[in-house]
């Protein structure tokens, strides 16, 4: 399948990155010590993280039954645009559920902020053939959930508590 190594990498990655996670929290956190902002960054740090691995497999699973090539790409478009939108949708409810007021620290936060949502729609377009650039969309989709991944593993880990 074209582009497989590079989807096999970012797999890997990702599961490099959850398991530290892994390692982090079992050396740093008590089952009672997360307060509601440690809880936040980890919920977003395990679920882009996961959205990046299952991203990165996506196209090669599709392929397994889907012999049309445009076909895979766009049904792997499809797939991530909704673990993507669920990621997103739950850290929404997270946020309104423990009452954090979001307080954007510079342009980068605003940026972040903007292209989330921007290639969850750009996704869904991939999805119904109207955007040609089916590849490239879903690696820079998967980057994207991994770069939030280990941004917020880099938040996690340097947590100081007050």
């Amino acid at each position: 399948m074209e582009h497989s190594d590079l989807l096999n990498t970012l797999a890997q990655i990702a599961l490099g990155v959850l398991g530290f996670t892994g390692v982090v929290v079992a050396l740093k956190h008590g089952s009672d010590d997360w307060d509601k902002y440690e809880k936040i960054q980890f919920q977003a740090l395990v679920t882009t993280t996961l959205t990046a691995l299952v991203g990165s497999l996506l196209p090669q699973i599709i392929s397994i039954e889907a012999e049309n090539n445009s076909l895979v790409w766009r049904l792997a478009n499809l797939g991530i645009g909704l673990l993507h939108l669920a990621n997103f949708s739950s850290i929404i409810y997270t946020v309104f559920k423990y009452k954090i007021k979001p307080e954007p620290k510079g342009f980068k936060d605003v940026v972040d902020s903007i292209i989330g949502p921007v290639l969850i729609i750009l996704h869904f377009v991939a999805a119904f053939g109207y955007i040609p650039w089916l590849e490239l969309l879903l690696v820079i989709g998967v980057l994207q959930q991994l770069y939030i991944g280990i941004s917020n593993f880099l938040v996690f880990i340097s947590w100081k508590k007050s």
